[in-house]
């Protein structure tokens, strides 16, 4: 087995690692290809029926039995009828925003001891459940704070167990950039725009900033090739969609979450930036990524 490359305690501590899911259950949209949608890192098990993805510009065949690694990206999705998966998803990212883990996933493999790990992460997880569908594990949820620590513990444990499969089949981590000169002020100019309210789309600057707002998003579109306006907007559509799928309340709640007045607006919106309605973006989407 390859060495696998070793970090500093303080990009370890500089990772920003966001557990979303894990749930065991059937895929209740099969049969019909899904609209491309983004998706974060992860994996599931096919444990009834079988898959298909497109992504990268590929089609791969997932069969029962089998694990399908998952890179963050846009992606389409198909399942057989009847078919029941065991999926973990999460965002692992770099403070710039890249993810720690992209290129070489996208695959399917038979790998049975992250397939334990993950079972352990679904019971310690979902104790006493047998099944849990996707909605229900992105439900959000109010708890102790001894069982957010139990579940952090619980999650960590897979991730090593993740980080050795991947290590395993000669994926490593994208590299750390170091945090330098203009590069930590991208990092402070990210952290600022990431606790900017959803309904927020004007940019601001953090307090007592170097820098006026034509620089800054001068600087954020030489690192990250999007400025200021389109970073808080990325980011809004990513709520949206999350906030869609999940079935977070009605289409005019999210709306006015997310700083529209009418839910006609941000359905139209919603349509401009997607290609399909809300609406028909929940039916055929992401409930079986």
């Amino acid at each position: 087995m390859p060495r696998p490359p070793e970090i500093t305690a303080d990009a370890w501590r500089s990772l920003r690692c966001e557990w979303l899911w894990v749930y065991r259950g059937a895929v209740p949209v099969c049969g019909v290809w899904s609209a491309e949608i983004p998706v974060p890192a992860g994996v599931f098990f096919v444990e009834q029926g079988s898959g298909r993805i497109r992504a990268d510009g590929k089609e791969i065949a997932v069969k029962r039995g089998e694990a399908f690694l998952s890179a963050p990206g846009p992606r389409q999705h198909w399942f057989a009828p009847g078919t029941r998966l065991l999926s973990v998803g999460f965002r692992c990212l770099w403070p710039d925003e890249r993810p720690v883990f992209r290129a070489g996933l996208n695959f399917a493999a038979k790998l049975a001891k992250l397939r334990t790990a993950t079972l352990e992460l679904f019971r310690r997880v979902h104790r006493g459940r047998r099944a849990v569908t996707f909605r229900e594990a992105v439900k959000p949820a109010t708890k102790a704070l001894a069982t957010w620590s139990a579940r952090e513990a619980a999650f960590l444990e897979w991730f090593a167990v993740w980080s050795e499969v991947l290590n395993q089949n000669g994926i490593e981590p994208e590299p750390r950039v170091a945090a330098k000169g203009r590069r930590s002020r991208v990092e402070q100019l990210i952290a600022w725009l990431d606790t900017r309210p959803l309904d927020q789309t004007m940019p601001t600057l953090p307090p007592n900033f170097a820098l006026g707002l034509r620089r800054a998003d001068q600087l954020l579109q030489q690192h990250l090739g999007t400025s200021l306006r389109g970073h808080l907007e990325r980011r809004r559509l990513d709520a949206a969609r999350e906030r869609v799928l999940a079935g977070e309340g009605t289409l005019k709640q999210i709306a006015f979450e997310l700083g529209f007045r009418h839910a006609s607006h941000f359905t139209a919106w919603f349509r401009r930036q997607v290609g399909v309605s809300p609406s028909v973006y929940r039916t055929g989407g992401m409930e079986a990524a």
